[in-house]
């Protein structure tokens, strides 16, 4: 979240475009232009880390306070604050200097503390390149855990967290992906059949089209005190007439979908919006609301935890000349090439979810400006045996 304050001064001159140097000849000379003061993510718990992430233009020097200092005009640093932490970043040129303000939220360290409940690991991916090999051929299996101590793979062991491997299986052959920690275990599996010969002739493309789970879908508000979220029905991406970043979220079945299927194509189509106010990338007097980002979202309940997580951006699902006709983003894979819903699929995940966010919280400008997707579809072609 961020907000430029300016003298009153220098709110005028803004506003013109110019401003006039005392003591000098008058000349055209703009303020310094915070595009990005952004923490991400905002709010962790105390040992945690969260990035620092800003972008200035027309700036001659610019500087973040708690001990930062000179900076470059854009950039990325970790904090790891042991309280509720506010950051101020400082433009600075001849024609003024412009501020903008972002906060840490560290949980346990409120007036009333908060402290983090144990949580169970995630299994975040797990996914072959290939379910169905002939004897000598390779599999590689690739998967991603959060939260746990120790993971393991059946006939392999001990593996990190985040890692692949490549097997050459002589038989038909279940990989159960076990992860664990003092408070759970959470396990998923993968079949890899072995056959003489692939047959041939015996599969066809299949088309599903599918809408979302109105009462898993809809859109999440963050307000000012940790934890502090409101969930409303509408899937509302964008900022408030209070200044209030909205996220949106996007639920779709998926479970008739066979897991030895093979996804070739998934279409999200968002053409079909609603738009209030003005969403915008380009600069306006108040400022922009970045880039619309599209990310891969697994959530149980829309909480706090699916408005913060991180995950993944999908592969096609960044946008900065918004809003497109037709409005359409080929999600099957993720931006560094993990075949997602392949994995959902092969896990016998029942979901596929999204969460569609601007990368600025708000534009400040006390109007709500908002993408809604209530309409949106996905479509998913899949070669599956007959």
């Amino acid at each position: 979240m961020r907000k430029t304050i300016f003298p009153l001064l220098a709110l005028l001159l803004l506003v013109s475009g110019c401003a006039w140097i005392p003591g000098s000849s008058p000349q055209i000379a703009f303020f310094p232009q915070v595009i990005q003061f952004e923490a991400t993510p905002s709010v962790i718990n105390q040992g945690e880390v969260s990035y620092l992430i800003w972008s200035v233009a027309e700036a001659n020097s610019v500087s973040i306070d708690n001990g930062i200092g000179s900076v470059a005009l854009a950039g990325r640093i970790p904090v790891s604050p042991s309280s509720t932490t506010f950051y101020t970043l400082t433009a600075k040129n001849v024609a003024g200097s412009s501020i903008a303000r972002t906060q840490v939220m560290v949980g346990g360290t409120t007036a009333e503390p908060v402290t983090p409940t144990p949580t169970s690991p995630t299994i975040v991916s797990f996914y072959a390149d290939k379910i169905v090999v002939t004897p000598g051929q390779h599999v590689t299996l690739s998967w991603e855990v959060l939260g746990a101590t120790n993971v393991t793979i059946s006939t392999v062991g001990p593996v990190n967290g985040r890692d692949s491997v490549t097997l050459q299986p002589s038989a038909t052959t279940t990989y159960v992906l076990t992860a664990t920690n003092s408070v759970a275990t959470a396990t998923a599996g993968i079949t890899v059949a072995v056959q003489t010969s692939v047959p041939t002739g015996t599969s066809a493309e299949k088309t599903l089209l599918l809408r979302p789970i109105l009462l898993e879908s809809g859109s999440l508000v963050r307000g000012a005190g940790y934890l502090d979220y409101t969930r409303f029905p509408d899937v509302c991406a964008g900022d408030t007439s209070l200044n209030l970043a909205s996220r949106a979220f996007l639920s779709f079945d998926i479970s008739q979908i066979p897991q030895d299927a093979v996804i070739n194509e998934a279409i999200l189509d968002l053409s079909n919006y609603t738009v209030y106010g003005a969403p915008t990338y380009v600069k306006s007097t108040w400022g922009n609301m970045g880039a619309i980002e599209i990310y891969f979202a697994q959530y149980t309940n829309l909480d706090y935890k699916p408005y913060t997580q991180d995950t993944k951006l999908t592969a096609n699902g960044k946008f900065t000349d918004y809003p497109l006709s037709p409005w359409t983003v080929d999600v099957k894979d993720s931006i560094d090439g993990e075949p997602v819903i392949q994995g959902l699929i092969q896990q016998g995940n029942p979901r596929c979810q999204f969460r569609i966010q601007f990368f600025t919280s708000t534009n400040w400008d006390s109007t709500s400006d908002m993408f809604c997707f209530d309409n949106a579809t996905l479509t998913i072609k899949y070669t599956a045996a007959q």
